[in-house]
């Protein structure tokens, strides 16, 4: 008897699009289903139980040969555990291009033969899509190399605005199909619909465009709460996101900061205090942060790329 192929969906979209929140709307949905999720930077919401196997691949960019290396032996590891059906959550600074590319390989065959690739989801931020396709080519690659856009947080904005984001979907890529979510409330039906193909051009057009700097912050010492929200409001006007987990007074706390918006969520205990800033001004973030890091905090700590 012949074995169901296994349905495969890769998750994309900018820093803060709600990726995420979206796989958690659709592990909600499918209590019942067996569900591979496989990310490509550490996942902080999603614990793994017998309904749901996380492989997680420890860089998220996807580009040297050894990266490549990574998902086709997720996948593979994944089958065994014999999922209904799978997610890739992408980084939210990756070309999906390379996505692309090492699911077409022909080395990878063996790895995907159990499975039913059926599109690149793109999540958009409604509420800051229009500023970031002005700034960040990024954005602009990723919608132009997905099979459906789906505009999260539309309840953010009016039907004027969520329109002027169809529209402007549309040119980027005129053959994708285009949905809306509020709270990432993902629609299932949308898993059933037949995704148009997009055909991947020749020419990377993200080959050369600069992405936004991810900057590293480490701390080993516990850290009061507000000071710690003082120096992430600093920064806030020069970044695209902060995330990471501190450990405060009454214990560890994963940070997500999109906007001007900061959420608090108790978690589990990590090695060090870890904050992650997207950088909207490059890698000259990084001495702002050390200088302002010495007027806030009088504790050691580190930075790295």
């Amino acid at each position: 008897m012949t074995q169901a192929l296994i349905p495969l969906y890769c998750l994309t979209g900018f820093v803060g699009s709600g990726k995420t929140t979206v796989l958690l709307s659709i592990l909600k949905q499918y209590p019942q289903k067996k569900i591979g999720v496989i990310f490509t930077e550490p996942a902080a919401y999603i614990k793994e139980s017998d309904d749901i196997s996380i492989e997680c691949l420890e860089s998220g960019s996807l580009k040297c040969t050894c990266e490549e290396e990574a998902l086709p032996q997720a996948l593979t590891y994944m089958r065994q555990c014999q999922p209904e059906m799978v997610f890739v959550e992408i980084s939210g600074l990756s070309d999906p291009i390379h996505i692309k590319k090492i699911l077409e390989k022909e080395e990878n065959a063996n790895a995907l033969r159990r499975y039913d690739i059926q599109g690149i989801i793109c999540l958009v931020d409604a509420d800051n899509f229009m500023e970031q396709i002005q700034s960040v080519e990024m954005v602009k690659h990723q919608l132009s190399h997905c099979n459906m856009a789906v505009i999260n947080k539309a309840d953010l904005v009016s039907p004027e605005l969520l329109s002027a984001l169809q529209a402007n979907i549309r040119r980027i890529n005129p053959d994708c199909e285009i949905a809306s979510c509020s709270f990432g409330g993902f629609n299932l039906v949308l898993l059933e619909h037949e995704m148009q193909s997009v055909a991947a051009e020749e020419e990377e057009c993200a080959k050369d465009a600069p992405t936004p700097d991810s900057i590293v912050l480490s701390c080993t010492h516990r850290l009061e709460k507000q000071k710690v929200i003082q120096f992430i409001e600093h920064f806030v006007p020069d970044t695209y996101r902060i995330k990471g987990f501190c450990l405060f007074e009454t214990g560890w706390n994963q940070i997500d900061v999109v906007g001007s918006h900061i959420n608090f969520t108790p978690c589990m205990p990590h090695s060090s205090s870890r904050l992650i800033f997207i950088s909207k001004i490059g890698h000259a973030l990084s001495d702002a942060l050390s200088e302002y890091w010495d007027q806030v905090f009088d504790l050691p700590m580190q930075l790295h790329d």
